[in-house]
């Protein structure tokens, strides 16, 4: 019986290791994204992986809202339509990724979201910043 018990053991730990190891860094998946170009990565203290992508784009938040929401479901992400805010001054959009997707790094008990914001620069630029966050 105890031979069985520590073989049981053993599965389980190598289970729990395979599934950790499925588990994607922040900085590939966002170097993965179909997004509109332009975006560099940058050190990001308070994100999954502490990183994120950045840059300057033209247009306005409306339209690079809308752009960002289109590519981002046609790659599986699916929107928190209660996080979505959009004004003059840029916007907020927080997506879940899709379902077979785990970002690595975060913490237990939570789930990663990616997020991004824009913030207008002046008339027709843009600020973009995209990374994972535990929610």
């Amino acid at each position: 019986m105890k031979r069985l018990c520590s073989s049981g053991l053993a599965v389980l730990a190598v289970l729990l290791t395979a599934t950790a190891a499925l588990a994607t860094p922040a900085g590939t998946l966002l170097k993965g994204l179909k997004l509109p170009g332009g975006l560099t990565t940058l050190f990001a203290a308070n994100a999954v992986g502490q990183t994120s992508l950045n840059g300057q784009l033209g247009g306005t938040p409306d339209s690079l809202l809308v752009k960002a929401k289109a590519l981002l479901n046609a790659q599986g992400y699916r929107e928190r339509t209660i996080n979505t805010v959009v004004g003059p001054w840029g916007f907020n959009l927080v997506l879940d990724p899709p379902a077979d997707t785990t970002v690595d790094g975060t913490p237990a008990g939570k789930t990663a979201a990616l997020v991004l914001q824009s913030t207008a620069l002046g008339p027709g630029k843009l600020n973009l910043n995209v990374r994972f966050e535990a929610l």
